[in-house]
């Protein structure tokens, strides 16, 4: 780290300022929001599974109530057929016998019909039904493709629904019958029931549905998924709909649902345990940042001398270190200046100690001015003071000499205290990376000798560790 930016470092203040910490705080905020949103998102799925099983369900049981009467329709249409096969036919009285027990206790079912030919000839009950008399199966709109299906297929096959004639919308189950003329098998006609639409949904369960789901049925005569649509306008695919087949005689229809307020109240996001999870992450980035930038402020701390603010010794020499480890690299060369005050101790005995931190505070502030930005200035102990300055390879003692100066008489200006003028002097060693040693201690030995002779009048007070140069004339 160059220099100067340590220095920086060392004054700067604020944990949310730049710096590693924010970028460790960072991090733990994306893994925090990662999980957040899995976990989320996890649940919004398991809430959309547990809601569709639930509609799921209810549609399973609309479906075994709707079937269970389908087929139990379905059940007394053979029972006429069977009547109609062994006799051959019927006639108006047997079969209104027949007709009259079948359909007693039966509220659902609106008439039993012959069809012989598959024109109607008999209904029961009769009243309220004569405008179906005489309609023709097979051209009868609603009703004829249903009727050709279960000649097909030789079976019963539930057609609608469709409006009737005499008003109303029905369902009817078809049952084409073969009859034995004189040994010989023919088509006898249909034995249909009709059934009234609205009140075999509503014993199934259909208000129930209408109160919690929206939903749509396909399958018209029984014609499954690709048949047309029999009741609410088509769910889209987007909304995931619950599909349940309902099995009928000859087909099916299939069932699609959604709940009437959606699969969830709220986008997934917005859920209590999504923002608490999303604030956990948050505070643990915080919590993260300020903990790292608490102890690099620590160990900063170590290094900073508290009076002046400027870097202590343990941070000088270990500045030192990596300068000398850089330089057996080939990455540079260095000089140290070893600054010790000249009149310091009068100033303490003779206005206090507290006048005497401020003169060191204010000869601190003197030498990060008087020294280049990429330079180091810390303070060793007591008035002794220790500058690095890395320098280029063309760079002389005469430019070493004129730093120092720089250094000696930003120093020496006069210092006020207590109304009075105080002057403070320092005497300046210089020692040179790799010629004066290649080892800190080598070094600061160096360094320090050449400052004890400045001390001792040499160089006018300043003094190079080698090749010192004469004093000025």
């Amino acid at each position: 780290m160059p220099f100067a930016a340590s220095a920086r470092a060392l004054r700067a203040d604020g944990w949310l300022r730049p710096g590693r910490h924010l970028l460790a705080g960072m991090l733990v905020l994306a893994i925090g929001l990662y999980f957040s949103f899995n976990a989320g998102n996890l649940e919004h799925r398991r809430e959309l599974s547990e809601r569709q099983r639930e509609v799921q369900a209810e549609l399973s049981d609309f479906r075994a109530r709707f079937e269970r009467d389908i087929y139990a329709s379905e059940a007394l249409v053979r029972g006429l057929a069977v009547q109609v096969v062994l006799r051959e036919g019927l006639s108006n009285d047997e079969f209104e016998a027949i007709a009259d027990e079948l359909l007693r206790g039966q509220t659902d079912i609106l008439n039993l019909s012959l069809a012989p030919g598959f024109v109607i000839r008999d209904i029961y009950p009769r009243r309220g039904n004569e405008a179906a008399i005489g309609l023709n199966l097979l051209e009868q709109p609603g009703q004829k493709e249903a009727m050709l299906r279960a000649i097909a297929e030789d079976g019963p096959v539930l057609a609608g629904p469709y409006e009737r004639v005499q008003g109303g919308s029905a369902l009817s189950v078809h049952f084409p019958l073969w009859v034995n003329v004189e040994g010989v098998p023919r088509f006898w006609g249909a034995v249909s029931i009709a059934l009234d639409y609205e009140i075999m949904l509503e014993r199934a369960g259909l208000r129930r549905l209408e109160r919690s789901l929206r939903f749509d049925v396909v399958g018209r005569d029984a014609t499954g998924p690709g048949g047309g649509i029999i009741r609410g306008p088509r769910i889209a695919a987007s909304a995931l709909p619950v599909k349940m087949p309902v099995f009928l005689p000859g087909g099916s229809w299939l069932i699609s649902a959604v709940p009437l307020e959606g699969w969830t109240r709220h986008p997934w996001w917005r859920s209590p345990a999504f923002v608490f999870r999303v604030l956990l992450s948050v505070l643990a980035a915080l919590a993260t940042a300020r903990i790292l930038h608490d102890r690099s402020r620590i160990r900063l701390l170590a290094g900073i001398d508290v009076l002046t603010n400027l870097p202590n010794r343990r941070w000088a020499l270990q500045q030192l270190g990596r300068l000398i480890a850089r330089g057996q690299r080939g990455a540079g060369r260095f000089a140290l200046m070893s600054l010790d005050l000249n009149g310091f101790k009068p100033v303490n005995d003779t206005y206090g100690h507290a006048a005497g931190d401020t003169v060191l505070e204010l000869i601190g502030q003197r030498l990060i001015e008087a020294v280049r930005p990429g330079d180091l200035v810390a303070r060793m102990g007591g008035d002794e003071f220790l500058v690095m300055l890395p320098v280029d390879d063309n760079a002389d003692e005469t430019w070493l000499l004129a730093a120092a100066r720089r250094v000696q008489t930003e120093i020496s200006r006069p210092v006020q205290i207590e109304g009075h003028s105080v002057v403070v002097g320092v005497s300046i060693g210089v020692a040179r990376f790799p010629e004066d040693g290649d080892a800190s201690e080598a070094l600061l030995n160096s360094a320090d000798e050449a400052m004890y002779r400045a001390k001792h009048g040499d160089g006018d007070g300043i003094a190079f560790a080698t090749s010192p140069l004469p004093p000025e004339s």
